[in-house]
């Protein structure tokens, strides 16, 4: 395979001529992946499917969408989604070897605005991503390579300014560099190599007056994101990934409603994050001698404000902030993390709610705050499943959370404040 037989450096070429992707040149690129036998099974298909697909975006991209209600519609639906690049390589079944490459130096921007009168089901979806990519397939093997590299800056605006709606769902994202690779009935190697040295923003904005049974506000912002998938597959994963020093990935929301039910607002900002879920098959984040890698040296910020004059139900405003973050699950079968987590940049987590509640619904305030965070679990309930590997964590900057609940009337109150430098856990669940 390509990825077992070349060394490449961590963005070798990716935008070559920009200056700050230059810098990840020092980070060389290991060639991954296992044994032979792992490499001649990833080959033992004559009909492979096979290609490469090199992409470099220097110009702005902008997607705006706004959804004016002047009169109440059962459905309004808003969405406005922006990517410097985009690739899939996948195959619907059958052996597939795939590499891509891309590198994003620009400003990619996607604003979102849902205003006006009355909703039965308000929906607010705004998506911001520099790089991103897939790969898979089904009853095959898989071989997928990713390398991304982003420079500029990413950002992801929402603004819902609606009287009233029965329901209301908003999604804000904004990440620089999105991989996720996917195989079922089959094995797999993915190996994703990520570089931001992008600045992130992602903000969630709503002012209502009331709604009739939820309402619920997600905004995440992050550098580098990869994702892995299976079933009844052997899945062999690694990342690598790195955020620059002097950038910051920030996410904040904050909503006003003057009457709300069942309101939960909740944001996540994060540097690197790696994640790995299969079940059925043994799985692997990093392997002994090529574990996965996270440098994250960006500044994270995770802000939630919740405004409410009256509440019904519950109101939960949380915030969640993490420099590198390293999970894989798995069910009925063994189980493998090899992770090496370094971060120096600061973390910092608030979240706060204010408001009354005279029918006594329940108010809940989460702020947590984590420097490194590694977690392998495997589920082994009918199975001997077992799990292991290594982490290895560094943390060298502040981490920060804070909360403030402000209940002038109300049933019950849970405020919980969490900062956490490292945080490691190998975990099974379980009868054996």
């Amino acid at each position: 395979m390509p990825k077992t037989a070349i060394r490449l450096s961590a963005l070798l070429a990716i935008a070559a001529s920009t200056t700050a992707m230059a810098a990840a040149q020092d980070w060389e690129y290991i060639p991954y992946m296992g044994d032979e036998a792992a490499e001649s099974k990833a080959e033992s298909s004559s009909s492979v499917a096979s290609g490469t697909i090199d992409q470099v975006q220097f110009g702005n991209v902008w997607a705006d969408m706004d959804v004016q209600l002047d009169d109440h519609t059962p459905n309004g639906v808003s969405t406005s989604t922006t990517v410097g690049n985009l690739a899939t390589a996948t195959r619907h079944t059958g052996d597939i070897d795939a590499e891509v490459r891309q590198g994003f130096d620009a400003a990619a921007v996607a604003t979102n605005r849902l205003r006006g009168y009355s909703a039965g089901t308000a929906v607010s979806t705004t998506t911001a991503y520099a790089n991103a990519s897939s790969g898979g397939t089904n009853y095959g093997s898989n071989s997928y390579y990713a390398q991304q590299g982003a420079a500029g800056s990413v950002d992801a605006y929402s603004r819902i300014e609606l009287y009233q709606a029965d329901q209301v769902a908003s999604a804000t994202t904004a990440v620089a560099n999105v991989s996720t690779s996917d195989n079922n009935h089959g094995f797999s190697v993915s190996d994703q190599t990520q570089y931001s040295a992008a600045n992130v923003t992602a903000e969630t904005d709503a002012d209502m007056c009331c709604d009739g049974t939820s309402a619920s506000f997600a905004t995440t912002a992050g550098a580098n994101a990869t994702s892995s998938t299976g079933y009844t597959s052997t899945n062999y994963n690694r990342a690598l990934q790195r955020t620059e020093d002097g950038t910051r990935v920030s996410a904040s929301t904050d909503v006003y409603m003057g009457n709300g039910t069942n309101v939960i607002a909740a944001t996540n900002s994060f540097g690197n994050s790696a994640t790995v879920h299969n079940e059925w098959g043994y799985a692997t984040l990093g392997i002994d001698g090529a574990p996965t890698q996270q440098e994250n040296n960006a500044d994270i910020d995770a802000q939630t404000y919740v405004t409410l004059d009256h509440w019904n139900g519950y109101a939960n405003a949380s915030s969640y902030g993490v420099g590198n973050s390293a999970l894989i699950s798995n069910v009925g079968s063994d189980t493998v993390l090899y992770a090496d987590q370094y971060n120096s940049g600061t973390v910092y987590s608030y979240a706060d709610l204010n408001g009354a509640s005279w029918t006594g619904g329940t108010g809940i305030v989460t702020s947590t705050a984590i420097g490194n965070a590694a977690t392998a679990t495997v589920c082994n309930y009918c199975s001997d499943g077992a799990v292991g590997g290594r982490i290895n964590q560094n943390n060298a900057a502040n981490i920060i959370a804070q909360g403030q609940a402000s209940i002038s009337y109300g049933g019950s109150v849970y405020g919980s404040a969490s900062a956490v430098g490292n945080a490691a856990t190998i975990q099974s669940l379980g009868e054996q």
